[in-house]
């Protein structure tokens, strides 16, 4: 293959990827034909990372129904250096679970389980996959020895509160009630002592969940934030759109436009792309990006629960005339999306790799923003 059709090839591929929504059939057959060349032409595997392009064959497979090929192309991926948490094998699982081979899934979560006993993705992993099928007592037993071991571990991953929801939501349709475990949890929430690279990360003294309205609780904690990035804490934070700026919201929060509202608000707003969380967008994906590697960088600094506010124009200008604010005034927004947190109308960030990603593209995170920002 030459390499003016190894480009070819690369233009066909962005393309059949691009499309929306995705043609798992088109997809997979120039999926193959990539890897295919991955492994005969030099100019095609400095093009491509290999694993990669198995991993997306896994995706279309199982959307086709094609289970084996998509287990198939998972060892193929693991075989050719594939690395991930958790174990690339719990992708084998997830596929055969959803496929009802359940007598197959089990034995392979536990294998894993065996070998990386202290790895905290894999019992989430587990958790939700066994949720989604409706079994929700062998959930509870994945979600609760996670739970655990993220609790006795300090929380490095960030897992406790995604956790600590999960097994809620099984113990509830087990027509069950919270128990102590759910109450270690929540007190570790309100008074963290988690690990963030090896150290710890404080919360701001003064700062409380944005649940309650309990007077705030002293703590020795202090969250580092970086001298380059705006101070969520700050009634005004240098950059408007950076963060919900409120003491009593522990969620960061940062503003975003849907595509629908993009247009509009660049039009109101043209610091949009000077300036903030986003800025130097050039257009909605580069805007979405943008906002994904701050993201990054806030959960890089030590911040353990982060979401993101979508803004409606029209909701956000209704809602700045109930409050006597100036739409266009610093920190408006920043006000805003911490109302949104503090009313659970935010997104949860980052979704699993395997949900839905939150820029509303359809496509799952890992394949879109997720995918896209480690680029």
């Amino acid at each position: 293959m030459t390499g003016e059709s190894v480009d070819a090839l690369a233009g066909e591929l962005d393309r059949v990827l691009a499309a929306r929504p995705v043609d798992p059939v088109a997809a997979a057959a120039v999926l193959e034909r990539a890897v295919a060349a991955c492994r005969s032409d030099p100019a095609a595997a400095d093009r491509w990372h290999e694993p990669e392009l198995w991993d997306e064959l896994v995706d279309v497979y199982e959307q086709v129904g094609r289970t084996d090929d998509a287990i198939a192309a998972m060892r193929s991926a693991i075989a050719a250096g594939w690395r991930g948490r958790p174990d690339g094998r719990c992708r084998i699982a997830e596929l055969l679970l959803r496929a009802g081979r359940v007598a197959e899934a089990g034995p392979l979560w536990d294998q894993v389980k065996a070998d990386t006993p202290d790895d905290v993705w894999l019992y989430n992993n587990a958790g939700l996959e066994y949720a989604d099928v409706g079994d929700d007592a062998t959930a509870l037993t994945w979600l609760t020895d996670g739970l655990e071991l993220a609790l006795a571990t300090g929380d490095p991953e960030h897992l406790v509160d995604q956790l600590l929801g999960l097994r809620g939501a099984a113990l509830s349709r087990l027509g069950r009630p919270a128990d102590r475990l759910q109450a270690r949890a929540l007190q570790f929430l309100d008074h963290p002592t988690r690990a963030s690279r090896g150290s710890s990360v404080p919360l701001l003294p003064g700062e409380q969940d944005a649940t309650t309205s309990a007077p705030p609780t002293a703590s020795p904690f202090q969250r580092r934030i970086p001298a380059d990035r705006p101070d969520p804490e700050s009634p005004g934070p240098t950059h408007p759109d950076a963060a919900a700026a409120d003491r009593s919201v522990r969620t960061l929060a940062l503003t975003w436009f849907p595509a629908d509202q993009y247009p509009d608000a660049l039009a109101r707003w043209p610091e949009l792309a000077t300036e903030g969380a986003a800025k130097g967008a050039v257009d909605h994906a580069a805007y979405n990006l943008a906002l994904e590697r701050t993201l990054r960088g806030y959960a890089d600094a030590g911040l353990t629960r982060l979401a993101i506010s979508p803004i409606h124009i029209p909701d956000f200008l209704a809602w700045c005339a109930d409050h006597d604010l100036d739409p266009a005034a610093p920190g408006t927004r920043a006000h805003y999306s911490a109302d949104l947190a503090r009313r659970h109308e935010t997104i949860g960030w980052p979704p699993t790799r395997n949900k839905p990603c939150w820029c509303g593209s359809g496509r799952k995170y890992k394949q879109c923003c997720g995918r896209a920002a480690t680029r």
